[in-house]
């Protein structure tokens, strides 16, 4: 999925730096879990990972990625014409997640809520302009939503195989969405992909043999470091600027929360409700007090930040906050430069003025 800060590229510098630190992998919290790129990855290498984000999306994306341990499967009765309904015995048999999106994506395309207000079929899509999905990719993402929710309701599918094919569905809908990567607007014309068919692909959790007992959590981190209690590893990629994610991404938040009853919509681009979303962090006059708050509250022997170069919070605060937190001594700042992410090229309305960036990771041991 694309993702303001997501590490995926950064993984290899982000897992080095963990090695050098020192330690078998033990246990890890990783409170701003985004795509959860980095909590899988650390999850793979051995740790137990508990994840957490303040949006719905992300939570699903953590369930698929760090709390599960192994694919799941699923009641056969789902791979009939009967089994989106909550009438009947459930059969014991059961067939593969695989065969389950192949269903999903044969079942008849109908129209809903997406289609209404974020096509230009919709009569509100059409009255704002709104062109964040072809109808027909609409309709079929309304339908595999739909089909989800039923199943839920029916208890055909518990709250964890439900989560993974909400995922699944986020990620599919974000690679026919007619954006340059965020949602905090649409492209005026239909890009290639947004043509494309919705292709529902598996997503692969992590084999129990490692990171066993990782957990996602929809919430603050805050409110994760109290419910973790002591961990060997704390990595912190908090926002680094004043976007406040749910404006640029409430599409995704709305396919993860569903619209039963329907939120309210506001703006041309149709925002939703988000207020219990938006991250002190983001704001400059609080995110010093959102560092030292944190790091106050964390119980952890090693503590690593990630922020780059072009965030609220300066470096000399930074460090002084990890030297306040922990001890001193041990503070070490690792670098490396990489592309920053650019929604749109440059045009008479705006100039980037550099093209890359620097991720630094700063570090620092508790005794």
């Amino acid at each position: 999925m694309r993702y303001i800060g997501n590490k995926t590229r950064l993984i290899p510098f982000l897992l080095e730096a963990v090695e050098r630190i020192g330690g078998p992998p033990g246990v890890a919290c990783d409170p701003f879990a985004g795509t959860a790129s980095v909590g899988r990855a650390l999850k793979t290498r051995g740790w137990r990972v508990h994840a957490g984000d303040l949006m719905a999306s992300s939570y699903a994306l953590q369930v698929a990625r760090v709390e599960l341990d192994r694919t799941p499967r699923f009641p056969a009765q789902l791979a009939s014409a009967e089994g989106n309904g909550s009438g009947g015995a459930r059969s014991r048999a059961s067939i593969s997640y695989s065969r389950l999106l192949e269903r999903l994506a044969r079942l008849p395309a109908k129209g809903g809520f997406l289609t209404e207000h974020f096509t230009p079929a919709g009569q509100a899509g059409a009255a704002h302009g709104r062109m964040y999905f072809t109808p027909e990719n609409a309709r079929r993402i309304d339908t595999v939503r739909e089909a989800i929710r039923e199943w839920r309701e029916a208890n055909l599918v518990d709250h964890r195989r439900e989560q993974l094919l909400v995922a699944t569905l986020i990620e599919a809908a974000d690679r026919v969405a007619n954006t340059t990567g965020v949602y905090a607007s649409f492209v005026k014309s239909w890009q290639p992909n947004a043509g494309r068919p919705l292709e529902l692909r598996p997503l692969r959790p992590v084999s129990a043999t490692t990171g066993r007992g990782s957990t996602a959590f929809h919430g603050s981190a805050l409110e994760l470091a109290r419910r973790v209690g002591a961990i060997d590893l704390a990595y912190l990629d908090p926002p680094y600027n004043e976007r406040q994610y749910p404006a640029y991404y409430h599409v995704p938040e709305l396919l993860a929360e569903g619209w039963n009853p329907p939120p309210p919509l506001r703006g041309k681009t149709g925002l939703i409700p988000d207020e219990d979303r938006r991250s002190e962090w983001c704001r400059r006059a609080t995110c010093e007090s959102a560092l030292s708050g944190l790091l106050r509250d964390l119980d952890a022997r090693h503590i690593l930040l990630s922020y780059n170069d072009e965030g609220l919070l300066s470096v000399e605060q930074i460090e002084a906050a990890l030297r306040e937190a922990g001890n001193p001594d041990t503070y070490q700042c690792f670098q490396q430069e990489y592309q920053r992410y650019r929604s749109d090229g440059d045009h008479a309305g705006r100039r980037y003025t550099r093209n890359s960036v620097h991720e630094r990771l700063h570090y620092v041991r508790r005794s």
